[in-house]
């Protein structure tokens, strides 16, 4: 997928799409999770999230998983799943209107082992795409 505009800075274009997924922080040789995220969008070398986790800052390394969608979800089969390692790059704070909850959106890069990966995430987001034009 190539970048729609001049503004996308990344070598991938990232699709708005709101996925939950959990995610565990990497220190050293401790784990520590699990916690919650909900994507606000995605793509092939990264994604930009929320969660209430206040424990992340650029450069902390997290182990985020996706799970099968549960049924009644409008989106495409063969659903996004498998654990992404990724390191925050960015982070901005934030209110939940709707439930004055602190909010953490982060900006992380996926750093993948084997590039087979990042074309699962890639052929995903055009799963989706194609099944959000054709509804």
């Amino acid at each position: 997928m190539k970048p729609e505009n001049n503004n996308n800075q990344r070598d991938f274009y990232r699709c708005d799409i709101q996925l939950p997924f959990t995610f565990s922080i990497i220190k050293g040789k401790e784990v520590v999770g699990p916690y919650v995220g909900r994507t606000l969008n995605l793509g092939g070398g990264g994604m930009f999230f929320a969660t209430s986790c206040p424990l992340l800052q650029p450069g902390t390394l997290l182990l985020a998983e996706f799970k099968a969608h549960e049924k009644g979800e409008q989106l495409p089969e063969g659903a996004l799943s498998g654990d992404f390692m990724a390191r925050v790059i960015r982070e901005e704070v934030g209110d939940c209107e709707s439930t004055l909850e602190r909010r953490y959106i982060l900006a992380v890069e996926f750093k993948f082992p084997h590039k087979a990966t990042k074309n699962d995430i890639v052929a995903y987001l055009n799963r989706y795409e194609a099944h959000r034009k054709g509804q």
